[in-house]
C-alpha cells in the first residue's frame, strides 16, 4: 500500500469515526482532517466534498455486503443452508469492522435515494432468495416483501440495540438465534 493509499484510508477511518460520533452532518472537514492528521486541503485530493465522502462510505459498504451475501449463499442448494448462510455472513460483517457496518445501518435512510438501482443491494439479495425459492415450492408463497422485511429485520434489528448498548460483544455470538428465528419466518406457522 502507497503512502496515498494510506492517507486516504486515514481520511476515511476519522470520518466514519467521526460521523458515527457526531453525525455526517455536524461533522466538519477541519475535524476530519485533525483526525486523520493530514491538511483539510488533503481531503479534497481524495473527495470533492464531505457528502461525496459519506456517500463514497456507505455505498462501497452497501455494494460489498451484497456481494458478500451472494457469495455466502450461492454455494448451497436449498433455503434453509443460504438462510444460514446469509445470516451468518450479515453478522460476520458486523464483527469484521462494526464501525463501518453500524455507519451503513445508521445512515441507509438519508443514502439510499441517491443510490443508482442498478448496484448490488444487500436486501435484493435476500428477497431473490426467498422469491427463488417460493417459485421452486420450497416455502408457500407469501407476502415477499414482508418476509423479507422480517428476515433482514432480525439481523439489522439486533444491530441497531447492539448500537444502543442493549446487545454486547459479536453479533456472530447471536448467530443461532439469528438463523432460527429467520427459518421460523421463512417455513412459516406449523399446521
Amino acid at each position: 500500500m502507497g503512502k496515498a493509499d494510506d492517507t486516504k484510508r486515514r481520511v476515511e477511518r476519522a470520518a466514519l469515526t467521526l460521523f458515527m460520533a457526531r453525525g455526517v452532518a455536524e461533522t466538519t472537514t477541519r475535524e476530519i482532517a485533525m483526525a486523520a492528521s493530514v491538511a483539510e486541503g488533503t481531503i479534497y485530493r481524495y473527495f470533492p466534498s464531505k457528502d461525496a465522502l459519506a456517500l463514497d462510505l456507505f455505498t462501497r459498504h452497501h455494494v460489498a455486503l451484497a456481494d458478500a451475501l451472494l457469495q455466502a449463499h450461492q454455494p448451497h442448494k436449498k433455503l434453509k443452508q443460504k438462510t444460514e448462510a446469509i445470516v451468518r455472513c450479515y453478522c460476520e460483517w458486523a464483527d469484521a469492522d462494526w464501525t463501518v457496518f453500524a455507519y451503513h445501518l445508521l445512515t441507509q435512510h438519508h443514502f439510499l435515494a441517491s443510490l443508482s438501482e442498478d448496484l448490488p443491494n444487500p436486501v435484493d439479495v435476500v428477497r431473490d432468495v426467498i422469491a427463488q425459492s417460493m417459485a421452486a415450492g420450497e416455502i408457500a408463497k407469501r407476502d415477499l416483501d414482508g418476509m423479507t422485511a422480517a428476515v433482514v429485520g432480525i439481523v439489522l434489528q439486533a444491530a441497531v440495540f447492539k448500537v444502543y448498548g442493549r446487545i454486547n460483544g459479536p453479533l456472530s455470538d447471536h448467530a443461532p438465534l439469528f438463523v432460527d428465528s429467520a427459518w421460523a419466518v421463512l417455513a412459516g406457522p406449523k399446521s
